[in-house]
């Protein structure tokens, strides 16, 4: 019963993460990509890196995420593209409110073994990055 509560939180978590509720996203690595950049992982890394902005390195985080902690990196990547976008302008309550998202997600990763559950951990700090700065957004 404990590792059915654990998927549980772990596919909400995830669900919250996740883009609006709209078509899956398809993965824009194509196997020509992957295979030019010397794997999969590669291509990806990529794609999240060669984004234009914070949304666009997300969706390819999400859509392509790799299920280990080999996302962890991906995620650095789109938070550092997401966090400058309202971590100066944020007044002390918005970055404790952002602290508490990550270590939200920390906790799906404290709570369950493996290294897929690190992967879930760090998409979901990606998205927090992502969903502050469309918060930012909004508000200017």
């Amino acid at each position: 019963m404990r590792k059915i509560g654990a998927f549980a939180s772990c596919f909400i978590a995830l669900a919250a993460c996740a883009a609006p509720a709209t078509a899956a996203e398809k993965c824009p690595v194509s196997d020509a990509a992957a295979e030019k950049a010397g794997g999969y992982a590669n291509a990806v890394n990529a794609a999240v890196k060669d984004a234009r902005n914070c949304e666009q390195a997300y969706r390819a985080l999400a859509a392509c995420q790799l299920g280990s902690s080999a996302d962890n990196p991906l995620s650095d990547i789109v938070r550092s593209k997401c966090e400058p976008l309202f971590m100066g302008r944020a007044n002390p309550a918005t970055k404790q409110s952002y602290k508490k998202a990550l270590q939200r997600c920390d906790k799906i990763a404290e709570r369950n073994e493996g290294s897929m559950y690190q992967g879930f951990a760090a998409v979901c700090q990606a998205g927090a990055a992502r969903d502050f700065a469309r918060k930012d957004a909004r508000q200017r």
